[in-house]
């Protein structure tokens, strides 16, 4: 009784194509960067948007509750303000590290094991009481970390600008920036949140709603 052998598969070109499938496919995406990694085995590419749209909506809602309750942030306009753009961001990278790890599950083990490390990792120092700690804010709901100006034609400081320089979340984009050119990937209206969830982009929030010096943000 003879058996023939099995096909052979390109596991690095069905390993992009995990990726592919949920971002689009770059270019001139690095194939040869996975071409050693095994077959994707119960990855969901597809539930990758879902889960940076849900980390992001729950970063928003968990931005505000803390916010308010450590009287960090004050001054919504039209219900958006600086603990729901932190909590967005954070929520936004949770996500795409989330995402990130379901896809590489079952590949190699070692990139495996170091995504999810890396996702453990953000989920320990991403967490509200964290963000909004003593460490990062005074008592009286200033920041302690340096902010400048980055978007450009606005003469104040928004609350875009001050949740981007937060050391967490600076920090956990720069990872995510790496995740991105390390696997080639081309993000599309990533994060985004249904409309009734969000309000207007806090870039377009009036620049008197956050001073550029460390005033307090009142209620």
């Amino acid at each position: 009784m003879s058996m023939e052998a099995e096909p052979r598969h390109d596991t690095g070109a069905e390993q992009q194509d995990t990726f592919d499938d949920v971002w689009g496919s770059a270019p001139a995406s690095p194939t040869a960067a996975v071409s050693n990694l095994d077959a994707p085995s119960g990855a969901h590419p597809g539930d990758m948007p879902r889960l940076q749209a849900e980390h992001t909506t729950a970063g928003y809602r968990e931005g505000v509750t803390a916010a308010k309750a450590t009287s960090i942030q004050a001054g919504f306009d039209e219900g958006f303000g600086l603990g729901a753009e932190i909590g967005s961001l954070a929520g936004q990278a949770l996500g795409f590290l989330e995402g990130v790890a379901n896809a590489l599950d079952g590949q190699d083990e070692g990139v495996s094991k170091q995504a999810k490390q890396t996702l453990e990792a953000a989920r320990a120092e991403l967490k509200t009481d964290s963000i909004f700690g003593p460490s990062f804010w005074n008592t009286d709901g200033t920041w302690k970390f340096d902010v400048e100006k980055l978007a450009s034609g606005d003469e104040e400081i928004l609350f875009s600008d001050v949740a981007r320089a937060h050391p967490l979340i600076k920090k956990w984009t720069e990872v995510v920036d790496a995740e991105i050119a390390r696997w080639g990937l081309v993000i599309n209206a990533i994060g985004d949140v249904d409309e009734h969830e969000r309000q207007p982009s806090p870039e377009r929030v009036p620049s008197s709603a956050v001073p550029q010096t460390k005033k307090a943000l009142d209620w």
